[in-house]
């Protein structure tokens, strides 16, 4: 029966650690999220109260509504960072420690990762999109619901 050494134990702990962190990190990213969501909902229905006329009122909501469209696609950002990372960490991980293959291609593939790491890591980020999120989010959405059709589709097809 062979122990891992204490350096690999280490490692280990130090790697289970790191993710805990990462998740820690990630869970309190969304609930901020989602007080800062309920705090600007509390001071947009404060001052829709304080409004005297019914024009007031209406840019008021309509305000509240933009401010907290933007705080509703942060939080889905952040929930989609999230799973995305938690997969990304689950495929990484069966794939270099996947046993039913040699030692030779595990190394191939860990220098294939750094390799699309880099490249990922070279591409510019998207300029801040601000008012146009809610269009970006509908539009995102709705070519999603697109490809969901299509797959459903093309399954159906396929079962004939």
């Amino acid at each position: 029966m062979g122990m891992p050494s204490i350096a690999q134990w280490a490692k280990a702990q130090h790697s289970k650690m790191e993710d805990s962190a990462d998740t820690s990190k990630a869970k309190r990213d969304g609930v901020m999220a989602g007080m800062k969501m309920m705090t600007l909902q509390q001071k947009h229905q404060a001052e829709i109260a304080k409004a005297t006329t019914e024009e007031e009122k209406k840019e008021k909501e309509a305000a509240m509504e933009q401010e907290l469209t933007l705080g509703m696609l942060n939080i889905m950002w952040t929930t989609t960072v999230v799973d995305i990372t938690a997969t990304l960490h689950e495929v990484v991980e069966m794939v270099l420690h996947d046993q039913s293959v040699d030692k030779d291609a595990r190394k191939r593939r860990a220098y294939g990762l750094k390799h699309l790491g880099e490249i990922f890591m070279e591409c510019e980020g998207s300029p801040s999109i601000g008012g146009d999120a809610k269009k970006l989010y509908e539009e995102a959405a709705f070519a999603a619901m697109l490809e969901t059709i299509k797959r459903k589709e093309e399954a159906a097809h396929t079962a004939i």
